[in-house]
């Protein structure tokens, strides 16, 4: 039977109907702007990372590079730097190794019981605002300590300053990545990581600088503001330029588009077209754009604006990590980090203060690391019967921390190159077993160049290992526990760094040889660890 032309328009018609409403339907976030036509062939419907495909990478990338690269850079300086304040201030807070100890990790148990909710509450209230607000205050707080003469207070003001700061270290990445498209996406990070290196370089030469100054400005009897506070201005100046840079940035068009800003998404996103191109989205014909990507997890988003309901989401997303399938691999990911973590900033807080006493011994007998520190004690015990309190910096400290810097920005060059051809599993087992090695030899070897170094190699290794094991995390887990999986992971990571920096601080002066050995020891046990993971 033939059908005429009149009931052929209406089928052709009522089909039109059924697929507009089945698009209305699809389980996406979509933005649309009809810029005053309701003729349907003039809106091109574009997934968000087509729109970034077809805008190009352009000035919105490197911006936000520069940008994330000076947030993670402050959260080094604020971190690291309290490696040399901790000697500069020795005799102002007349602190002993363990209180030099809890002074350097004060900031980092801060980090560590903070990172998780911000990365947290990052995906409820974006990720601009959770940077901006806790990078602004976490500076303030530390400005506000250099004028501290109690050295409790100045400690709790420095574990605050560690909770606010944690906003940028776990939410940077995050921002970053949601403004480049997946192909560009490892190397953007790579060359933002760089910015760690970077402050490594850049801590001990601002240091050499302000503590060559001789001033004291005395406030009162018993306070005296000395060059060493200084530096905390300095230290909290990159954070200082990322906001006032990020005042004109916009918020993730992603983290909009989950939060259902439909609006602030759409002019965001054509935000970054117009800075990377001049044309608005309308001269590309794209009036419409939807997340490719949603997660089951972004509308539990948006009912869990109070404490309560956060704190019960919170647990309930997290639990799939602790249980079968991802139970091994996540519990020995979060090992091998947290032993990384232990060695590379547990005794990177204490490198210059031990490259320091290696500078301080008077002659020049060849010793090895252990009987230099040995010696250092005794001419301290020496100094303390006399009464005298030597809080001096030597030369040789501030070039071996400029050394390590340097040698730390071009080892990530040197890893860029080699972890495609090994692999990550066999680069990360070769990383942590040079760095072993080189721990082992510290306890025989007595030439200067070849102390200094053994320990660079011993301390950095380790380090480069963060970023690798992070990427791993990332595949071992579903897409819809990455996230929460990766700040997991770095935040059990950084409690390595407060157990190794005390550790340091209790039995360095009395057990050398056997400090040394508990963490070398500990690097062999997650080189052994990583055999086992997927990866």
């Amino acid at each position: 039977m033939s059908i005429s032309e009149k009931d052929q328009s209406v089928l052709e018609s009522q089909s039109q109907y059924i697929e507009y409403f089945r698009r209305l339907s699809e389980p996406r976030f979509s933005l649309r702007r009809n810029k005053g036509t309701t003729e349907k062939d003039n809106v091109k419907n574009v997934s968000y990372e087509d729109v970034l495909n077809t805008i190009g990478f352009g000035k919105t990338q490197y911006l936000m590079l520069f940008t994330c690269g000076l947030l993670l850079m402050m959260v080094i300086c604020e971190t690291m730097g309290m490696s040399i304040i901790t000697i500069a201030s020795k005799c102002d807070f007349n602190t002993n190794s363990v209180e030099m100890a809890v002074m350097s990790a004060a900031a980092f148990i801060g980090i560590l019981v903070s990172s998780y909710l911000w990365g947290y509450l990052c995906d409820i209230y974006g990720r601009k605002p959770i940077l901006m607000y806790t990078t602004l205050i976490g500076n303030a707080v530390s400005l506000a300590s250099i004028f501290v003469p109690n050295f409790w207070l100045f400690v709790f003001l420095r574990f605050v300053v560690g909770i606010f700061i944690a906003g940028a270290s776990s939410t940077t990445y995050a921002y970053l990545g949601e403004f480049v498209t997946l192909r560009h996406r490892p190397v953007v990070i790579n060359f933002t990581s760089m910015f760690v290196a970077l402050a490594m370089t850049y801590v001990p030469a601002i240091a050499w600088l302000v503590l060559s100054m001789e001033w004291s400005l005395d406030i009162s009897d018993t306070f005296a503001f000395r060059p060493w506070r200084l530096l905390t201005v300095f230290n909290i100046l990159p954070g200082f330029i990322a906001i006032l840079i990020m005042i004109k940035l916009p918020d993730s068009p992603r983290i909009l588009m989950t939060n259902r800003k439909q609006d602030e998404a759409f002019e965001a996103t054509n935000w970054i077209a117009k800075f990377n191109t001049g044309k608005s989205l309308a001269d590309f014909n794209i009036y419409e754009i939807y997340d490719e990507n949603p997660t089951e997890n972004d509308k539990l988003l948006q009912t869990s604006k109070s404490f309560v309901q956060i704190m019960k989401h919170l647990w309930i997303d997290t639990k799939p990590l602790f249980r079968k399938p991802h139970l091994l691999n996540f519990v020995t990911c979060c090992v091998v980090m947290c032993g990384v973590f232990f060695v590379n900033s547990g005794m990177g807080l204490w490198y210059p203060t031990i490259q320091n006493r290696l500078g301080s011994v008077e002659g020049d007998n060849m010793m090895t690391i252990c009987q230099v520190i040995d010696a250092s004690m005794e001419q301290q015990n020496t100094n303390s019967t006399e009464n005298v309190c030597d809080d001096t910096i030597t030369r040789k400290s501030y070039i071996d921390s400029i050394t390590f810097g340097l040698v730390y920005l071009g080892a990530y060059f040197v890893l860029g190159s080699i972890i495609n051809p090994l692999g990550r599993k066999r680069t990360i087992i070769l990383l942590l077993i040079v760095s072993a090695i080189c721990g082992v030899i510290l306890h025989w070897i007595k030439e200067p160049i070849a102390i200094v170094a053994s320990f660079i190699m011993f301390v950095m290794l380790p380090g480069l290992c963060v970023s690798i094991l992070s990427g791993a995390v990332v595949d071992l887990v579903p897409t819809s526990l990455r996230g929460k999986a990766v700040c997991i992971c770095l935040m059990l990571g950084r409690s390595g760094s407060v157990i190794g920096s005390n550790i340091i601080g209790i039995l360095l002066e009395s057990y050398c040889s056997m400090t040394f050995g508990v963490f070398y020891g500990l690097v062999l046990v997650c080189a052994g660890l990583t055999l086992i993971l997927p990866i």
